[in-house]
Parts: C-alpha cells; sequence; structure tokens
C-alpha cells in the first residue's frame, strides 16, 4: 500500500522522527562523518528546499562543528535500489561512476578501489553509496538519528572521512567573527566666545585705533599749537584732489574702454578713409542693381517676342518622334524574341527526332542522326515490273 501523509506522520517515532536526544559534541557523539536521517518534508518543522526525491534518505554530515544559524553541510546517500554501483552504472563514463563512493559493506570502487567504513564494526541496514557531487545546507535540528529505534551513533572512521574530505576538496567555511563596536565619547565642541568689539572714533578716511598708554614711557607732549586739528570743522577737505582720483587713466587714440568704439575714437585722417570706402561699396552695390535690373527687363522683353505656337509644335513633333522611335524598338526586341524562341524549338525539335529516328532504327539514344532508307524507288521499280516494262538501272 502506498504511503500516505498520515500513515507518515503516524509512524515517527517508529522511524525516529524526533530529533536526536545527543547534541553533537556531547557523550562522546560527534558531528563530522555522521550518519543522519532526512525525514519526509511533511514531517518537518520547516521547508528544507530540498528536491522530494532528497527526503526519506540518509545523509553524510561534513562540518565538524555547527555554525552560527546551526547549520551543517551534509551529502546525499542512495542505495541504488539494491542494485551495486558497478552494475548500476557499467556502461556509464567514469567521470559519473566518481560521483559516488561505496561504504562497507558494498563491493570497493570499480575504478578508484575506496571503500569507506563505519565507526565500532557497525554496518548500514542496505548497502549504500554517498553522492559526492553536490553539497547541500540544512539545520541540523531537521535530521533525524539513523538508528529509529535507539542512541546508536552511525559515523564514518576517521580514515575514511578525510578520504571523503579529500576526494571532493571539501573545507570547512570560516565564520565570520562579531568584532564588539565601542562607542566613543560624543565631544561637544566648546564655543568660544568672541571677542569684545572696541569702537574706535572715525576720523575722515578710515579707522584709526586708540593708542593705549603706555605707564613705562614718557608721556609726549603735544607741541602744536592748534589744539583742534582733528576736529571735523577745522578739518581740510581736498575735493578736487578725490574727483582727480577716481577718474579714469588716459588712454591711447582710437581705443575705447567701454570695448564698443565709435568714430569719434578714430583719428580725422582714419574718418577720412572709412567715409571712402563706405561711399565706393555703396556705388558699386547699386551699379549692380541697376545692371540686374536691366537685364531682367531685356529678358522679359525677348519672351514677348517668342513664337509659342511654334515652341508647342516642336514638342509635339519631338514627343511624337520619341514614342514611334520606341514603338519600333520594342517591335525589334519582340522580333527578335520569337525568331530566338523559333530557333530553340526548331533545335530542339530536331534533336527529339532524332532521338526518336535513332531509337527505331536500333540505335542508343542520343544525338545521331539516321535517315531511314527512302520508299520511292521500290514503288517505282514495282510499277515498272507490272507493266512489263524495263526498268532502268
Amino acid at each position: 500500500m502506498p504511503s500516505t501523509a498520515s500513515s507518515r506522520r503516524n509512524k515517527r517515532n517508529r522511524r525516529g522522527s524526533t530529533p536526536p536526544k545527543c547534541a553533537p559534541g556531547n557523550n562522546g557523539s560527534k558531528l563530522a562523518g555522521r550518519i543522519m536521517w532526512l525525514p519526509h518534508a511533511d514531517e518537518l518543522s520547516s521547508d528544507t528546499g530540498f528536491d522530494e526525491e532528497c527526503h526519506n534518505h540518509p545523509v553524510l554530515v561534513l562540518s565538524k562543528k555547527l555554525s552560527n544559524d546551526g547549520k551543517v553541510d551534509i551529502l546525499m546517500m542512495t542505495s541504488f535500489g539494491g542494485v551495486d554501483l558497478e552494475i548500476k552504472h557499467r556502461y556509464s563514463k567514469a567521470y559519473l561512476r566518481s560521483t559516488f563512493l561505496p561504504i562497507d559493506p558494498s563491493p570497493p570502487h570499480p575504478d578508484n578501489n575506496i571503500l569507506l567504513k563505519l565507526d565500532h564494526g557497525v554496518t548500514l541496514r542496505k548497502n549504500s553509496y554517498v553522492k559526492t557531487e553536490e553539497k547541500k545546507r540544512i539545520l541540523f535540528t531537521l535530521l533525524r538519528n539513523y538508528d529509529r529505534h535507539g542512541n546508536k551513533i552511525y559515523a564514518l572512521t576517521k580514515a575514511s572521512y578525510e578520504t571523503v574530505v579529500e576526494h571532493i576538496g571539501y573545507q570547512e567555511p570560516v565564520e565570520p567573527v562579531p568584532v564588539p563596536v565601542t562607542k566613543q565619547p560624543v565631544v561637544q565642541p566648546v564655543v568660544q566666545p568672541l571677542p569684545e568689539r572696541i569702537s574706535v572714533p572715525s576720523y575722515g578716511y578710515g579707522t584709526i585705533p586708540k593708542p593705549q598708554p603706555n605707564p613705562v614711557s614718557r608721556p609726549i607732549q603735544n607741541t602744536r599749537s592748534d589744539s583742534g586739528y582733528y576736529s571735523h570743522n577745522n578739518y581740510q577737505y581736498n575735493s578736487d584732489a578725490y574727483t582727480q582720483r577716481k577718474r579714469s587713466p588716459a588712454r591711447p587714440s582710437g581705443y575705447s574702454s567701454s570695448g564698443s568704439g565709435s568714430p569719434d575714437d578714430l583719428s580725422k585722417d582714419a574718418q577720412v578713409v572709412l567715409g571712402l570706402i563706405v561711399i565706393t561699396t555703396s556705388a558699386c552695390g547699386v551699379a549692380f542693381l541697376y545692371w540686374l535690373f536691366k537685364n531682367l527687363l531685356g529678358a522679359i522683353g525677348g519672351l514677348k517676342q517668342v513664337d509659342w505656337h511654334k515652341v508647342a509644335v516642336s514638342l509635339k513633333n519631338f514627343a511624337w518622334d520619341v514614342l514611334v522611335n520606341g514603338a519600333k524598338v520594342i517591335k525589334y526586341l519582340v522580333v527578335a524574341a520569337a525568331k530566338g524562341m523559333w530557333w530553340v524549338a526548331k533545335g530542339a525539335w530536331g534533336l527529339v527526332k532524332d532521338w526518336v529516328w535513332g531509337t527505331q532504327n536500333g540505335g542508343f539514344p542520343g544525338p545521331v542522326h539516321v535517315r531511314p532508307e527512302p520508299v520511292w524507288p521500290v514503288v517505282y521499280s514495282e510499277v515498272l515490273r507490272r507493266l512489263g516494262w524495263t526498268v532502268p538501272v
């Protein structure tokens, strides 16, 4: 009777469908080289992502320890339905057979003579083979102990495990080590107070700082008689000097500071030359326009004297000649094509006639022309003989 989901769920305890009681590394158990059981997909608490045919099969654990997420690397195993590897892949290539490694008590590998052995002398229920072509990764809690009724550990010997690792070139994945991040104290910026601004009285142009008294040096006595020299009322402001300082510097003749230029910037001689050039150009333009209009009027007057009736008759005659000559050319082409087809047909008929006469006279079909013997001399001789006349020789 076929197995159903309900029947498989009812047989969990008998098939060892609960997680292994011994964690890897406890009670003398080991992880690397251990043979576990992968149940049906509907018997698991989470999806493995494997194909359906991968389930309900034993697996070989490659990892030496659990990863940070609790997963291990495994290789699938198969029994070939009780058939040996040499019989199953007898006619396959050696590369395909090399992807399967037999486990004792299966026969050794037919090509490389490899035979894996189990630790403590235990044997599997069927002759099994490790499929080394594809490595998979799965949560260890989804695997079950191979021993369905007890806690017996099924694992490869150390030498056999090293053979598998060397055969597939397996390397233990390196888990990233978390680096603790230490929080650095946040340095608050120190706000420096702005220096106090000292207001200094202004004297005309610019700012003169107020001199600080020097207690060490002797005070300088003011020898000027006009004590009110720095007052605003007595300060003499030279407006002409300021106007000269703001005035633009001198520039050479013919140069414009704005960059646009004007006739006023040119010298008198240059202005005269420029005027002559403009007058000459204008005169040439006027003369050209006069000549152009004169020729146009002459051409228009000449068109009025043309006899357009004669022009139309000439065009009609030309078109008729073109049509007639074109018809003649087409006629010659048609006649030439007809003659060519006639000569081709005549030649083909001659070939067919030669072939027919050659066949009737016992010859081979071909272009050989065989003429038959004429009939009229025989008939003529017979008529003269019946009339009693002498047949001329």
